[in-house]
C-alpha cells in the first residue's frame, strides 16, 4: 500500500527583503510565491497522499492579503487533487488566537496544529485505507522556549508509518547557531517516539540529521540572501509497505543565491582581460556546482581576490569614489548580460595593489625595512610588546598572553596594508 508525501517548510511569504533596488524586492517577494507554487505543482503530479508543512510558511507581521488568498487557493488547488495537508506553525507564524494565521479561512483539507500539545491524525488514500499516522504541534507564540516533542506520544505498533511534525532546534543540527533556540529538543528524544520519520523545520539548512530513523530538514523553500545559498527545494517521501523509506529532494526555487571567488589576476592589466578572466573563472564554477541547469535564475556575488594591476581602477579612493563605481557598474551588468545572472554584485574587500612583499624582504627599501620589523614582531613577543600603543581598542588586555595573541592577529595581512601604504605611488 505504501505511504507518500512531500515535505516542506520556511516558506517565509512575504519575508521583508532587504535588496538594492524596490524592482529586486517585488521580484523576490513573487519568487517565494513561485516557489511554493512549484511544491504544489509537484505533490499534484507525483500524486502525494499528504503534503507536510513544518512551518513559518509566512512572516506572521509581513502577510498581505495578496498572499494570505494566494496560500487559500493552493489549499484548495490540493484539495481538488484529494491531497490533505498538515500545518505545524512555528515562531514566524504561530497558532497563537492573536496571531494572524488564527484569522485565515482554510479549506477542510488543511489540518494545522494549533497548539503545543501534540494531536495525531490518521492518512487515508483514495479508497479509503488508512496508510499513515502523523502527529504534530505548533508554536504558540513567537518565543517557544519548551521542548515540543517530549509529549509526542510513541508509535503505534501496527505496521503503519508513523511522521512526527514538527518546527524545533534539534541540538547539534549543521546551522543551529545560525537560528534562534526555540522549542529545543535532541535527536534522543525523537529515536525513543520510534517514528519512521520525522519532518523538521527552522533551520534553513537542507540536512539529514539521522537515518534511523530519518530525521530530516528540508532547508527553506529559496534562499533570502547570500547567507541562504545554494539549491533550495523540497522532499518526496515514500514509505513502503516494508517500512523502508525513500526520501528524494526536489529543486523548485526559481533563484538560486550564489557566491563565486575570482583570483589569480596578477596578469590582467585591461577591462578586456579582466572581463574574459571573469567570464571563464565563473561559468567553470557555475557549472562544476550545477548552477547553470537553466531552472533558476542566479543572483550572484562576486569576489574579486588578490593582487590586480587595476586596483586604483577599481577600489573607491577620495575625489575618485564616482569613477570606481562606474567601473564597478560596468563589470556588475557585463557579467549579468554574458552570464544571463539576474543580479550581480562585485565585490573588492580581498582586491590588493600589485605587489609581491616578499621582493622587498631584505633590501634598501623603507617596505623592506618594515617587512622585517614585522617579521621579527611575528617571531618576537617582546617585539610585539614594544610596539603596542598604550591604549590598544578591543584587546581584553587580561594578561601578557593574551594581549600576545590578540596583536598577533591584527598583523594578519599586514604585508599587503603596508605595501599599499608605503609603495602607493609607486603602483599607481
Amino acid at each position: 500500500m505504501g505511504f507518500k508525501f512531500l515535505h516542506l517548510a520556511d516558506v517565509h511569504l512575504d519575508t521583508p527583503f532587504q535588496a538594492r533596488t524596490k524592482d529586486m524586492r517585488m521580484f523576490l517577494r513573487q519568487a517565494i510565491r513561485q516557489a511554493f507554487q512549484r511544491a504544489v505543482d509537484l505533490a499534484i503530479s507525483e500524486k502525494v497522499h499528504a503534503l507536510l508543512i513544518a512551518g513559518d510558511l509566512f512572516d506572521n507581521q509581513t502577510l498581505s492579503f495578496a498572499t494570505e488568498k494566494f496560500i487559500v487557493e493552493q489549499m484548495k488547488r490540493l484539495s481538488e487533487a484529494k491531497i490533505t495537508v498538515f500545518y505545524a506553525p512555528g515562531n514566524h507564524d504561530p497558532a497563537g488566537v492573536m496571531y494572524r494565521r488564527s484569522l485565515i479561512e482554510w479549506p477542510d483539507n488543511v489540518k494545522v496544529f494549533n497548539g503545543r500539545q501534540p494531536e495525531t491524525c490518521p492518512v487515508y488514500d483514495r479508497d479509503g485505507q488508512l496508510v499513515a499516522w502523523i502527529t504534530g504541534a505548533g508554536h504558540e507564540s513567537p518565543r517557544e522556549k519548551d521542548n515540543i516533542i517530549k509529549d509526542f506520544p510513541r508509535a503505534r505498533d501496527t505496521g503503519i508509518p508513523h511522521i512526527g511534525l514538527v518546527h524545533a532546534w534539534v541540538t547539534g543540527a549543521r546551522g543551529e547557531e545560525e537560528h534562534d533556540r526555540y522549542a529545543p529538543c535532541t535527536l534522543e528524544d525523537m529515536a525513543d517516539k520510534n517514528y519512521t520519520y520525522w519532518a523538521l523545520g527552522h533551520i534553513h539548512t537542507r540536512a539529514h540529521l539521522s537515518e534511523q530513523p530519518l530525521v530530516v530538514y528540508p532547508g527553506n523553500l529559496m534562499g533570502r540572501h547570500h547567507g541562504e545559498e545554494g539549491l533550495k527545494g523540497v522532499y518526496v517521501v515514500e514509505i513502503d509497505d516494508t517500512g523502508r523509506v525513500k526520501a528524494e529532494f526536489y529543486p523548485v526555487a526559481p533563484v538560486c543565491w550564489t557566491t563565486f571567488k575570482v583570483n589569480n589576476l596578477s596578469q590582467v592589466r585591461t577591462l578586456a582581460e579582466l572581463q574574459e578572466h571573469m567570464y571563464r573563472a565563473i561559468a567553470e564554477q557555475a557549472e562544476r556546482h550545477g548552477h547553470a541547469d537553466g531552472h533558476h535564475e542566479t543572483i550572484a556575488r562576486v569576489l574579486l581576490e588578490g593582487p590586480c594591476f587595476l586596483y586604483n581602477q577599481l577600489r573607491s579612493q577620495g575625489t575618485q569614489g564616482s569613477i570606481q563605481e562606474e567601473n564597478i557598474q560596468v563589470l556588475e551588468e557585463y557579467l549579468s548580460d554574458d552570464l544571463g545572472f539576474r543580479c550581480v554584485e562585485v565585490v573588492l574587500d580581498g582586491l590588493t595593489r600589485p605587489v609581491v612583499p616578499d621582493d622587498y624582504r631584505g633590501q634598501p627599501h623603507v617596505l623592506g625595512v618594515a617587512l622585517d620589523i614585522l617579521e621579527k614582531a611575528r617571531t618576537d613577543p617582546q617585539v610585539l610588546l614594544k610596539l603596542k600603543p598604550e591604549v590598544l581598542a578591543g584587546c581584553p588586555g587580561r594578561d601578557a598572553s593574551e594581549t600576545i595573541a590578540y596583536l598577533q592577529g591584527l598583523l594578519e595581512g599586514l604585508d599587503y596594508e603596508l605595501a599599499a601604504r608605503l609603495l602607493g605611488g609607486e603602483l599607481t
